[in-house]
């Protein structure tokens, strides 16, 4: 049984939204009402196209999607022109601005969005401005079955200067800083974001360990350093012939290096890991 048949044995049918790959699985059957234009045949199918989609969806906008209050979040982006035929306009350099339900924001960006044109009919091409405006689900039909997430219904909407999105580096230090929190033993005693330790040190340990990405060993790292749960695990062995022993043999001798002050639970580490309180967004 292959890796995905085994995760959708697990939550089929359940009231629960899980990562695969780098997108979301939303399992419940109830969701299949909310993408537009959709077209399922059946929940199984339902399922395969989430599959099918979860690599290539916007991620900025379905994290805000599912973990953004009300749907709604706040963009900037500069028209690149209109489409007369189809009554659209057409952003590119999208910038998103969210915020988790515990007030800690984040940034995000995408480029070429469409939205309908009504709301922007006043502006021109070349304009920068910044808006409102909800997240959907919808049906993508061209070249096989695929959902994606868009904007409708803009709001608030002003004309700006400038604006800068965030670059890739930008937001591999935002998933580090969310990941040195999500780890750190005193996060419970922190107010919105306000830091009551200095992290520095761990945050660049992180960084540097693949130097431009945000991987799932990022994450391994970062529990292991916290919680020495490999290090407390009996008979661990690192085989040299997987394609993974370099990045893992790089991964045991960085916590080496570094004084063992206390271990962590290990069942606690890996719930954790794999079930955190804030979605991450895999940077390769």
């Amino acid at each position: 049984m292959n890796e995905w048949n085994e995760f959708r044995k697990e939550f089929y049918g359940k009231d629960t939204i899980e990562r695969y790959q780098n997108g979301l699985i939303d399992f419940s059957p109830d969701s299949m009402q909310d993408v537009e234009n959709g077209d399922f045949k059946s929940y199984d199918e339902y399922l395969e196209v989430q599959k099918r989609s979860s690599s290539k969806v916007r991620q900025f906008f379905e994290l805000c999607y599912y973990h953004v209050s009300g749907l709604t979040a706040d963009f900037k982006g500069q028209i690149l022109r209109f489409d007369q035929r189809k009554n659209k306009v057409i952003f590119k350099r999208i910038m998103v601005n969210g915020m988790y339900g515990d007030g800690i924001g984040f940034v995000g960006k995408k480029d070429h969005v469409w939205i309908d044109r009504t709301g922007f009919e006043s502006f021109q091409p070349g304009d920068c401005l910044r808006f409102e405006a909800d997240i959907y689900r919808y049906m993508r039909k061209g070249n096989g079955k695929r959902i994606d997430y868009g904007l409708r219904n803009p709001d608030n909407i002003e004309k700006i200067d400038s604006y800068e999105v965030p670059t890739d580096e930008q937001l591999i230090d935002q998933q580090i800083e969310q990941l040195v929190c999500e780890t750190c033993r005193y996060f419970d005693h922190c107010y919105f974001g306000m830091c009551v330790t200095n992290e520095e040190e761990r945050f660049e340990t992180l960084k540097n360990f693949q130097p431009g990405k945000f991987t799932p060993f990022t994450v391994m790292l970062a529990y292991e350093l916290e919680y020495r749960f490999i290090m407390q695990t009996k008979n661990f062995r690192c085989d040299p012939t997987k394609p993974n022993f370099p990045i893992i043999k790089k991964m045991l001798e960085i916590c080496q290096e570094h004084p063992v002050y206390y271990v962590g639970n290990p069942q606690e580490a890996f719930v954790k890991m794999l079930f955190s309180d804030k979605p991450r967004m895999y940077i390769e």
